[in-house]
């Protein structure tokens, strides 16, 4: 098989005894597995050699956003990978001539909290969605790298862990995940606006639209101009009806249903788990013990009191939870002619310009988020919550001025 061969790319897999492969093993659910394996399609483990890593790591380096290569870079020194289809074409490439268009999209997390473990301090994360909270904090973080002139090298390592965001999009992961028709628009209506690295859009397995950042209106007139040959529409409406064919994907396959039923796994929020978590690793907890007096914390007592079987579910769903609210979803479209035999794919009808499409969705970036990141996890979760209650404040004072520039001058 070519290298590069279209419809495959290449996974790499943990080695034996990596957190993220016991993490793995760890998920005893069996209708977890049956989701995960279906969505995500074939996968064939292959063996490799270091050079044939080495050849794939240099010919998809201009492929790969400029932030993502020094975060994730190939493992040269793997011994095997997961072979599996690439899911923005559809199984027979281009070949048959018919335009394949597929969306990919990041959802995050589509509930908000209720646990009792959240302390009093950050209750606004049960009326704040998280990802609101943390476009503030990613465009903070920007605010800061301008303001202090960082060097190129330490702003593209920044960029790689957090991918600065210029302006706060106005996505509501909430709308997408509602199954309100209406709902859905307006959330894609909003990621198409603002698409940062929660949207993309491939033609025939091309990136057309979507990177950091807002789009400029060149390039929505040129994404426009690439719906052409793929919506039968009038000018200016082409976006529009694309909106319309990806929310009655979403709603026809119930893909987004069945992932947040897996992200809900996640029931006591990470200021719960990682109690548990320091049980596991037989740690002492460090929360508790830099509590002093706080009388708050008398409540995570009980979590230091269950058995480690307990502790070990909590951090598993916990961490297949986060593994669900971070993954993408990839939905393809292939129009079809009326005389065309039976397909072998759902079909989506677009009542607004009478066509008929093949459909397939996947989801993709499954990798299981390793055991030995949860400080890390509940550090980046109270910096969010901190940085939006810090903008609330700033916008609460720069109110009573009358103005609300406060905010902007504090960063």
């Amino acid at each position: 098989m070519h290298l590069m061969e279209r419809c495959w790319v290449y996974c790499y897999i943990p080695k034996q005894g990596d957190c993220g492969a016991d993490v793995c093993a760890m998920c005893d659910d069996p209708s977890v597995r049956i989701r995960v394996c279906r969505s995500w399609g074939m996968l064939v483990r292959i063996l490799v050699s270091r050079g044939f890593l080495e050849s794939v790591e240099r010919n998809t380096l201009s492929q790969r956003p400029g932030w993502r290569v020094n975060a994730a870079k190939v493992d040269c020194y793997a011994d095997s990978v997961m072979l599996m289809s690439d899911h923005s074409v559809f199984p027979q490439g281009i070949s048959e001539g018919a335009p394949c268009i597929s969306v990919e999209i990041k959802p995050k997390c589509g509930f908000l909290p209720s646990s009792s473990f959240i302390t009093d301090e950050n209750t606004i994360k049960k009326n704040v969605t998280r990802f609101k909270m943390h476009q503030v904090l990613k465009l903070q973080q920007l605010k800061v790298a301008v303001s202090y002139r960082l060097t190129y090298s330490f702003s593209k390592e920044i960029l790689s862990f957090n991918q600065l965001i210029q302006q706060l999009s106005e996505y509501d992961p909430l709308d997408l995940f509602s199954g309100s028709k209406d709902q859905i628009h307006e959330a894609l209506k909003a990621l198409i606006a603002t698409p940062q690295n929660n949207l993309r859009v491939f033609l025939n397995g091309s990136l057309i639209y979507g990177d950091l950042g807002g789009m400029k209106f060149v390039e929505i007139e040129a994404f426009e101009d690439h719906l052409k040959s793929f919506i039968h529409e009038e000018n200016g409406m082409h976006t529009r009806r694309f909106v319309h064919l990806v929310g009655e994907a979403i709603l026809k396959l119930g893909v987004l249903d069945r992932l947040l039923e897996v992200q809900k796994l996640d029931k006591i929020d990470i200021e719960g788990a990682i109690h548990a978590y320091y049980d596991i690793v037989s740690q002492p907890c460090k929360l508790c013990r830099n509590s002093g007096e706080n009388q708050q914390f008398g409540k995570y007592s009980s979590l230091h009191s269950i058995p480690v079987d307990e502790s070990l579910k909590i951090v598993r769903d916990y961490l297949i939870a986060a593994t669900a609210k971070d993954c993408s979803l990839m939905i393809s479209f292939r129009p079809r002619e009326d005389d065309h035999p039976e397909s072998h794919y759902r079909t989506i009808y677009l009542d607004s310009t009478k066509q008929r499409f093949d459909v397939k969705a996947f989801f993709i970036d499954l990798d299981m988020k390793p055991l030995n990141k949860m400080e890390v996890y509940y550090e980046l979760d109270q910096k969010i919550v901190n940085c939006y209650k810090q903008k609330l404040k700033l916008e609460r004072g720069a109110a009573n001025k009358g103005t609300i520039e406060g905010y902007e001058a504090g960063n």
